[in-house]
């Protein structure tokens, strides 16, 4: 059993403006910089073994700042968490491209498969080397989402900057026990490697289907 720790970055100017961020590379604020600060300050202690991230300047600047903070061992980035790549929306208004694009269904954007698989792909990878871990992620929040939903079967509204969940993986068995602070009653799902969660996009609103859920 390994446990992940996943935290979304800080806040940064493109989140406080209600720009499409997604893959472009864009620092953390001073607000994101407290929030980093704050991350693990109302949180469950846990004995972190590592914290990695997504190779984002955001996430790596969060991961830095939490691993001083609570003296662990930042080991580096993983590319397969980076977040969605929203295409042509990138660096434009959530409102404006939203209307013009119904459905997110905006050019040259990521597929949802592509992004669910990959980083799957990464906490599987993790869990078969760090057995008996726990492995803060620092990523991002619609590649949070997608893989806890994945797990619950349900739609999951956006994520608070900074904000903690709680996932434990153990051979096929994917349990959630914690979602953005809260705690939850576990919630498992079967998540085989040749059968990864499916979700559809309708403007915020994440929609798995076919999980295969044993809650």
């Amino acid at each position: 059993m390994t446990l992940f720790g996943l935290v979304r970055h800080g806040q940064t100017d493109y989140n406080r403006q209600h720009l499409f961020q997604g893959s472009s590379d864009i620092p953390l604020n001073d607000t994101g910089r407290e929030q980093a600060h704050q991350a693990l300050a109302t949180a469950t202690p846990v004995a972190w073994d590592a914290v990695i991230t997504s190779p984002l300047a955001r996430a790596q600047e969060t991961g830095r700042i939490i691993a001083s903070d609570h003296s662990l061992s930042f080991e580096g980035t993983d590319p397969r968490l980076v977040e969605i790549d929203w295409g042509q929306a990138e660096g434009r208004s959530v409102a404006e491209m939203e209307a013009r694009y119904p459905g997110r269904s905006f050019p040259g954007r990521e597929d949802l498969h592509s992004v669910v698989d990959r980083a799957c792909s990464a906490l599987d990878e993790l869990a078969d080397a760090r057995p008996g871990q726990s492995v803060l992620l620092v990523a991002h929040g619609t590649l949070i989402r997608l893989l806890i939903s994945g797990v619950t079967g349900e739609h999951l509204p956006s994520l608070p900057n900074g904000a903690l969940s709680l996932l434990e993986v153990e051979d096929d068995t994917w349990t959630v026990h914690v979602i953005s602070g809260r705690q939850i009653e576990p919630i498992s799902a079967a998540l085989p490697r040749d059968h990864r969660p499916r979700f559809t996009l309708d403007d915020d609103h994440l929609t798995p289907y076919v999980p295969a859920l044993t809650h």
